[in-house]
This record gives structure tokens, sequence and C-alpha cells, in this order.
């Protein structure tokens, strides 16, 4: 694989579906890196001495995505070697 079939990138997706860890890891396994990196949110059964019994995530989709974006270029812009990015955030 030469340099430009490898080229950095960024998956941002924001979706009602159901995320899939598996997809995301294969989006940004690069020959070029040593290991992926992964952070997956969870939720609390409780919050301020009440049970959480239902979530609602809501987005300004456009907004989202530009704010991601920022995200990223400050990620490369600390860490240059940071190969493929990708962010997904469930809403609903």
């Amino acid at each position: 694989m030469d340099d430009s079939e490898d080229v950095p990138k960024d998956f941002i997706k924001l979706k009602s579906e159901k995320l899939s860890v598996d997809e995301v890891s294969e989006l940004v396994i690069s020959p070029y890196c040593g290991a992926v990196s992964l952070f997956i949110g969870t939720t609390r059964n409780n919050f301020e001495g009440k049970k959480v019994i239902h979530l609602e995530y809501e987005a300004y989709t456009s907004m989202a995505e530009t704010e991601i974006k920022k995200i990223c270029r400050d990620v490369r812009q600390k860490w240059p070697s940071v190969q493929h990015i990708a962010v997904h955030h469930r809403l609903g």
C-alpha cells in the first residue's frame, strides 16, 4: 500500500440507529498505526440522587458536525501522527 491509499480521514456520523463498535473500529484501522483507541460513553443509572429511566439526545446536526470537525482539527494539530478519526454519536 502506498502513502496515497491511506491518507488521514475523519468519519463523522450522527444517527438515530444503534451504534456499532465494529463499524467504527474498521473505519480507523490503518497499517501505519499500531493501535486503535476507542471511547464508548455510557449512562449512569442515576443523576443527582434520582433514577434514570429514559434518555433523549437531540442535535442541531450541521452545528454538531461543525464542532466535531473542529475537535478533529485540534486533535490533528496536537497529535500529527493520528491517522483516522471516527466520531459517531447516537441521537434519539
